[in-house]
């Protein structure tokens, strides 16, 4: 037999999942194959007029955020992919904003911040004194809006930085309306549940929808495997960790009060739920979803 020649396309970071650039690899009919070198993998390919296009193949794959460009001798961390082809997230933006006034008005103490709490002012020891009494009044705006008051620093930088980076990868993949949905779904849930449990002590924060936002990410990013829904392997396990360690008050004194664990609980479930429903809805209609990541590469390949 004829002696296989391979041409070196690119080193690629060693531990990284290369599923996704193998599939394209694969389907675009690339004859490949890695080596192990030092920390990395090397790629080559059987052709050597198939070395440029593999080279945009796996230079896409590396800016998607999926790890270590060693190309350039110097391991250098890539723009990380809650970035995912959409710089600018109005509605994520918009739930940090609002949560910053909710913020605001309960540090100042502000008449208005008893505006948005879910119950507030209820006639005590009556027939109507429970958690519903506003929402009976037609104050229906009470519902959600707990989800943006927040009580301490710690617990506004906590939400807004899972906030950003959950938030952005579904807006950036299903769009803004969708995103909405999801949190106003998750929301609702969430503050209703805990309204049964609290009353008539106060409560909120975004913890819920974030709980809910991650559930969501994490069971959809299993079912397409969209490079914007990787996440660390651990992060799944720590994160249900947290939230049954919450239940045994461990993180009160941190918060600077009661956490909201049935907000937490409750609004997991919620994300897993939504999740699995889209998933069905994905399985059903058969999107483009799964191969978005490819077409794009392709797209950027052919405008080259």
């Amino acid at each position: 037999m004829p002696r296989q020649d391979w041409f070196r396309v690119v080193t690629l970071p060693g531990r990284s999942d290369f599923s996704s650039l193998n599939q394209w690899l694969s389907e675009n009919n690339v004859t490949h194959r890695f080596t192990l070198e030092g920390d990395g993998q090397i790629l080559w390919v059987a052709n050597q007029e198939l070395v440029e296009p593999a080279k945009i193949a796996a230079s896409n794959w590396m800016k998607e955020g999926h790890g270590v460009d060693g190309t350039i001798g110097v391991a250098r961390h890539l723009k990380p992919s809650i970035e995912f082809n959409q710089p600018f997230a109005p509605v994520t933006w918009a739930l940090l904003i609002f949560s910053v006034v909710g913020f605001a008005l309960v540090r100042l103490d502000t008449e208005y911040a008893y505006l948005f709490f879910y119950y507030d002012r209820v006639p005590a020891f009556t027939d109507i004194s429970d958690q519903w009494y506003n929402l009976r009044e037609g104050q229906y705006w009470r519902a959600i809006t707990p989800i943006f008051l927040h009580f301490g620093a710690v617990h506004i930088i906590f939400n807004a930085l899972w906030l950003w980076f959950l938030g952005t990868r579904i807006e950036s993949v299903f769009g803004s309306v969708a995103l909405i949905i999801l949190v106003l779904v998750t929301g609702l849930a969430s503050n209703t549940a805990q309204a049964i449990v609290s009353f008539p002590i106060g409560f909120g924060g975004m913890s819920g929808v974030v709980y809910a936002l991650f559930g969501y990410v994490w069971l959809v990013g299993k079912f397409t495997k969209h490079p914007a829904f990787e996440l660390p392997p651990a992060l799944f396990p720590i994160m249900v960790v947290f939230m049954l360690v919450s239940w045994l008050g461990a993180f009160d004194w941190l918060a600077g009060g009661e956490v909201a664990d049935t907000a937490h609980t409750v609004g997991f479930f919620s994300g897993l739920i939504y999740a699995g429903l889209t998933a069905f809805v994905l399985s059903i209609n058969k999107p483009a979803l799964q191969n978005q990541s490819q077409s794009q590469s392709q797209d950027e390949h052919e405008h080259r």
